[in-house]
């Protein structure tokens, strides 16, 4: 049975543009309230009445002033459609903030549950800070475009097409003279909005690797400070911050620049229109209160090309945020149903001529490895680094599939059985022991279905040495950890990490070098909760500690991604010499030594102390 790796998704470069399509599927996928569009549509109609009635009733009101006088009236009407026009741009405002909010919500949580769904390989193409900006700030954009852009725009176009059409009415010559002004200030405006396409989106991007760069750093600040790395990582973070702080001033340049040249067509307009209009009222042709009127539009004229040009650059922002996150939506989701085999009770599991190479890379990591773990046995995993323990491991959770060869459980491949089935069968405690943020309650129940009372976790943090620990804390079971476990010792969060597995009660175990980071005392209490949580279960150990091995039933010795040896320990020393020259050197004696039956004890070390006096 072969498996092929899945191919990562094409990704658009930063300067490439997201189809339409892309976008409005996005949208529509969001879910936006249409009711509340429509109200918000219906308020803006309103707003945009109540701005271009206006104009008109000043018209009047001017006309009127002079031959009438002040009517309490005229006062009224114009108080009451300045007022009803602010509050209908009020409610459309704030209705569309609600929709705007609530897309946001529906979008942010589709993209985490979609990132949750993708593979472990869809994790090594790009860093963890850069999706996290796709939930935090793409988004966002998205959502500003769909809603307070386009009402905006819409506003503006109605506006724009009212206030030509009110003006058409009032007086011909003076609105061509107006479109003249317009027309001018369009030749200049359009081509410098232009210039922001492209811009927001490599702001976005850079923002992202920032986002990257620090989420990397500061989860390790403590390697950072270590090796007095801070310089290293401020010039780091310098160049993204510089990077970005270019481009924001591009942008700026292009915004500084449209609003003189908005601002300057408006008064060349007005001054304009009050030069034509003023002959024109003295010699009769107009009144005082059209001219009136014409200035007031000039303004419902030139808001609106504003909103129109800002239009444009969020619509270029949202495609670029739409072309990232379509990029995360189209990857393939982790095949947690491609099986419908039932896993069966603790069986062997196999390598059956398994090659696996990591996409991206030329040479294979693993080389037709056929391995074999009995049930209820320890089998183990030695060999330097970077000859394919990890990926065996990986291979056994389905993080990747093999690229040839087949891995049975049971004689059933495992890539036939429910993904979550296969996984609640396997326990995985690594050297780090992550802690995930919460209670010590949380991280031993992490994970876990069902409901676990304080009796029976406490049981298994007594299993686990963890209990004593525990109970001096300030809250015991309830005592909120710090990020990465940062108020525990490596013992602690290993023997956490160990009472997780005694409830979660898995058939195959893993420990991937479960006690290299500790010291000797603590890897002593460790070893003694390991040894209880290893009784009955398949075991896998990946050590490079072989006092931790030597015991073992089976162990194979890794070499460039094949097997070179295979056997107790006894028998690799014997028959092995890269094995021996391993057991040598850590133990810094002699090969001849090394295969002494005294070496196989819980002390190897100490034996061999008393076998040279």
């Amino acid at each position: 049975m072969t498996h092929s790796p899945t191919p990562p998704s094409a990704t658009l470069a930063d300067g490439a543009s997201a189809p339409p399509a892309s976008l409005w599927r996005l949208i529509r996928s969001a879910q936006p309230s249409l009711g509340l569009l429509a109200l918000a549509c219906v308020a803006t109609l309103v707003a945009v009445a109540g701005t271009l009635y206006f104009p008109v009733l000043t018209r009047q009101f001017v006309d009127e002033l002079g031959s009438a006088g002040l009517r309490a009236r005229a006062v009224a009407e114009l108080a009451g459609v300045l007022l009803g026009s602010t509050a209908a741009g009020a409610l459309a405002g704030w209705l569309v903030a609600r929709v705007g909010h609530a897309m946001v919500a529906t979008l942010r949580l589709g993209l985490i549950d979609k990132l949750l769904r993708l593979p472990v390989a869809a994790f090594d193409r790009e860093s963890s800070g850069e999706q996290v900006s796709r939930v935090v700030s793409d988004c966002e954009s998205i959502s500003e475009l769909v809603t307070r852009q386009m009402i905006n725009m819409l506003s503006g176009v109605l506006l724009l097409v009212g206030s030509m059409v009110v003006l058409l009415l009032l007086d011909v010559q003076l609105t061509l003279t107006l479109l003249g002004c317009v027309a001018g200030a369009f030749a200049v405006v359009i081509p410098v909005a232009f210039l922001l396409d492209g811009l927001s989106r490599r702001i976005q991007n850079e923002t992202a690797r920032l986002g990257g760069l620090l989420t990397q750093v500061l989860s390790e600040i403590r390697l950072v400070k270590a090796y007095t790395a801070e310089r290293r990582e401020r010039e780091r973070g310098r160049t993204h911050v510089e990077g970005i702080r270019r481009l924001g001033l591009r942008v700026a340049g292009i915004n500084v620049a449209l609003e003189p040249l908005m601002g300057l067509a408006t008064s060349v307009a007005i001054v304009v229109i009050l030069v034509v209009g003023t002959a024109r009222v003295s010699r009769g042709e107009i009144s005082i209160g059209t001219l009136t009127a014409f200035i007031l539009y000039i303004f419902n004229i030139a808001n609106p090309l504003v909103q129109l040009t800002q239009f444009t650059a969020g619509w270029q922002k949202a495609k670029g945020a739409s072309s990232r996150i379509g990029a995360i939506m189209a990857e393939a989701d982790e095949e947690t149903r491609a099986g419908t085999a039932e896993v069966p009770a603790l069986a062997a599991l196999e390598f059956r001529d398994v090659t696996f190479g990591y996409p991206g890379r030329d040479a294979p990591v693993l080389h037709a490895v056929d391995l074999h773990f009995p049930p209820g046995t320890t089998t183990a995993l030695v060999g330097a680094s970077g000859n394919g323990k990890t990926t065996v491991l990986s291979l056994i959770e389905r993080f990747y599939a093999p690229t040839e060869g087949d891995i049975l459980y049971g004689g059933t491949s495992i890539s036939g059985f429910p993904l979550a089935a296969w996984r609640s069968r396997i326990g995985y405690v690594a050297q780090t022991a992550p802690i995930m943020p919460g209670t010590v309650r949380d991280n031993i129940t992490y994970g876990l279905s069902g409901v676990y009372s304080d009796d029976r976790v406490r049981a298994a943090a007594e299993q686990a040495g963890a209990l004593s620990f525990i109970e001096r804390m300030p809250e015991g079971l309830d005592t909120v950890l710090l990020e990465q476990g940062n108020n525990l010792s490596g013992g602690q969060r290993q023997r956490i990490a160990i009472a997780r597995m005694f409830l979660r009660n898995p058939e195959i175990l893993i420990l991937d070098e479960a006690t290299s980071a500790l010291d000797s005392e603590t890897e002593h209490q460790v070893r003694i909760a390991l040894e209880s949580l290893m009784q009955g279960r398949t075991n896998i150990v990946v050590a490079h500690r072989l006092s931790t091995v030597m015991h073992a039933d089976r162990i194979y010795f890794l070499e460039d991604g094949r097997i070179s040896g295979m056997g107790r320990h006894e028998e690799l020393v014997a028959m092995h010499p890269p094995y021996a020259r391993l057991v040598a050197r850590q133990f810094r004696q002699g090969p001849e030594l090394a295969a002494l039956d005294g070496i196989a004890t819980e002390a190897p070390i100490r034996t061999l102390r008393q076998v040279n006096s």
